[in-house]
């Protein structure tokens, strides 16, 4: 296949390669490995970062010269709800953040399956809830994440909606997981472009968060009534399996009146701006969700 983007087919060969090997690992040398591999991605230019105790979960600010006052992006990272921390995702947030004009702040919620579900989703009410405790207006909040994380950032605001608690600004989501079912037409149409994620291995992971507890709207937010929630930027690469998760979500929150935008990126993988050290694209959709922002912020 003749691939249009430019690094797309080296970045594929690449993955290839270093998915072959970690098949062999077990889950704490997979974390391992993706802490010392993402890790080492520097933070974006001109930041810091402060580590934060939010109502006791544990927490990372990443601030610059250019952050706004009293703007904020609350962001929760990808891994399956198995792996992922502040480490392996700094980079990316705080790129996403420099890109907004906002300071962030990342959570470190509790992994599965150590600390199933739904656990995580407890961290991020208490995050949440610290945050506006600061002073920080709900309406000046963007809540993003990918993957995992934008599971747990979209049942975040479900959740908010249930305890009457106030709605953020925005919500950024990043090729989120949002069917533990894996039912969507995409798991079978994309499987054979997609060369991150089989329909197998998400059976597993699921489990694994569930921690036997039944599905919910919670955990499958395209179950969800999206009614109430704030305006939304979804972006997804065609070569997902997880595509169907985002095509459905952004027209269940349509259908519910919301303000959303949909960027589906042709030939993307799976969370592709975290791999923004090879490619390009990656960059590119960092730029879109800053503009995105920072129009949600003037609103």
């Amino acid at each position: 296949m003749a691939w249009k983007d430019p690094d797309i087919a080296e970045f594929r060969e690449l993955f290839k390669a270093r998915a072959a090997t970690r098949m062999t690992f077990g889950l704490a040398e997979q974390r391992a490995a993706f802490e010392t591999e993402m890790g080492a991605v520097p933070l974006a230019a001109g930041c810091t970062t402060e580590r934060l105790d939010l109502g006791g979960v544990a927490a990372e600010r990443i601030t610059h010269a250019g952050a706004a006052p009293g703007r904020l992006l609350l962001y929760f990272h990808g891994g399956g709800h198995v792996f992922g921390s502040l480490a392996t995702h700094r980079h990316l947030v705080s790129r996403l953040a420099v890109a907004a004009g906002t300071a962030a702040i990342h959570v470190d919620y509790r992994l599965a399956p150590e600390h199933p579900y739904p656990a995580g989703l407890d961290d991020a009410v208490t995050a949440y809830r610290a945050i506006l405790g600061m002073g920080i207006s709900p309406g000046s909040i963007v809540v993003g994440g990918e993957s995992a994380g934008g599971n747990l950032a979209a049942a975040l605001l479900l959740k908010l909606r249930e305890l009457d608690l106030p709605q953020p600004g925005g919500l950024y989501l990043l090729s989120p997981w949002l069917d533990m079912t894996a039912s969507g037409a995409s798991y079978e149409k994309r499987a054979a472009h997609d060369p991150m994620i089989a329909r197998d291995r998400i059976g597993l992971v699921a489990a694994a968060y569930l921690g036997g507890r039944a599905d919910d709207a919670f955990t499958s937010p395209i179950r969800a009534d999206l009614s109430g929630l704030p305006p939304m930027l979804i972006q997804v690469g065609t070569d997902e399996v997880l595509l169907s998760d985002s095509l459905t979500f952004a027209a269940n929150a349509a259908m519910a009146g919301i303000e959303v935008k949909l960027h589906v990126w042709p030939e993307m993988p799976h969370a592709w701006p975290l791999f923004h050290t090879h490619l390009r694209a990656g960059l590119a959709a960092i730029d879109e969700t800053g503009r995105w922002m920072r129009k949600i912020h003037e609103q």
